[in-house]
């Protein structure tokens, strides 16, 4: 029965990014890599309002091509989106080995996204916005301080030439 829920629970987490990657509006095969020694990532909490405004001074969505764009990934598009599920999946899998709750009864928690990526797939940014509206200001800064803590660790294995972004919608299981 438990492994028939995580099994679930895992094809939630696949099918909301599935869903969730057609949300993201920007203008413009892999498995998550592990890394050492790298420069901390700025993340962005889109209910911090300090945090809002300095994400948006930087305006980075003119400078990161959003991969999950099929009109900028036409050649590649099946391979970026593997990457961003797999990214996911892995974020997923660090948030559980961390023991992280989100401290609500929700079957699942709905986020939208945008990774900000160097060429070689080190994360520069990450900027998030819980959408459950039940969800501590708390929870959140605990979420935002476990992305930073896997971004130290791990990478999304797509190169590319120049920086690259992708982003969307994603549904992780609770529980």
């Amino acid at each position: 029965m438990k492994m028939k829920i995580i099994t679930l629970l895992s094809w939630t987490l696949v099918l909301g990014v599935l869903v969730g990657i057609s949300s993201c509006k920007d203008k413009e095969g892999s498995k998550t890599e592990t890394v050492e020694n790298k420069e901390p990532i700025t993340v962005f909490n889109f209910d911090d309002q300090r945090q809002l405004s300095a994400y948006t001074s930087l305006d980075l969505d003119a400078s990161y091509p959003n991969l999950l764009n099929p009109e900028i990934s036409v050649t590649d598009y099946k391979t970026v989106l593997k990457s961003w599920t797999e990214l996911h999946q892995e974020i997923d899998a660090y948030l559980r080995r961390n023991n992280f709750s989100w401290g609500v009864e929700d079957e699942s928690i709905s986020i939208l996204q945008k990774i900000y990526f160097e060429p070689d797939g080190d994360i520069d940014y990450y900027f998030f916005r819980v959408l459950n509206p039940r969800v501590s200001p708390e929870k959140k800064e605990q979420f935002a301080d476990l992305l930073a803590e896997f971004a130290q660790s791990h990478q999304i294995d797509l190169k590319r030439d120049q920086i690259f972004a992708q982003c969307g919608k994603t549904k992780y299981p609770n529980g």
